[in-house]
């Protein structure tokens, strides 16, 4: 299926360094996606490629709420490509992608060459469950807006949230604190984690 990623999109990914993943939307189909530049595009196009992805809603210590979406490509050579994006609750943009994720049933993976011409696409299960926790954290951070203005541009409180929650844990602790089937465990950390 062929993926019509908007210009703002593609220039903003020309801008940031390889293997930096971002939340960006495609126009057609309409849909959250996980894009990011790669180096070796041949690795992500095998058959049997396993990638998990999971919704982590943090609440910092200062009230500001940062929507996280950590994960872990394995079955290409060399170890496995775990990291996160990051979405703000408080920027339009953001929001309108978190309401994405709370309704789709997939989670698309764009990985694409240098230059943004070329485009492998590969999908990541995004359960009922996924999209639950994005809806509580939009509901969660719902409450806290209708106190406060949204932001545009910099916002250095969630800069320091977000800072605040990748010193504190790492993919490999996000990914391994995951629920056994429909049962849900209590979690260690500050805030909602989503699963």
């Amino acid at each position: 299926m062929k993926a019509t990623i908007p210009k703002a999109y593609r220039v903003s990914l020309l801008q940031t360094p390889l293997y930096t993943p971002t939340l960006i939307a495609l126009e057609k189909p309409t849909a959250t996606v996980l894009a990011m530049r790669v180096s070796d595009l041949f690795s992500f196009r095998r058959q049997g490629l396993f990638i998990v992805a999971r919704p982590i809603g943090y609440h910092g210590k200062e009230g500001t709420w940062v929507g996280v979406v950590a994960f872990r490509i394995a079955g290409t050579p060399g170890p496995p490509l775990e990291g996160a994006a990051y979405l703000n609750p408080r920027q339009e943009d953001d929001l309108r992608l978190l309401e994405s994720l709370a309704k789709q049933e997939q989670l698309p993976f764009l990985f694409l060459s240098s230059h943004v011409k070329v485009v492998v696409r590969q999908e990541a299960p995004w359960s009922v469950y996924h999209r639950q926790e994005v809806r509580m954290l939009l509901a969660q951070a719902g409450h806290v807006q209708a106190h406060k203005r949204a932001i545009e541009g910099e916002d250095g409180d969630f800069a320091r949230a977000r800072q605040e929650f990748a010193s504190l844990y790492s993919v490999k602790t996000l990914l391994a604190a995951r629920p056994q089937g429909q049962r849900r465990v209590s979690s260690p950390f500050r805030g909602v984690v989503l699963d």
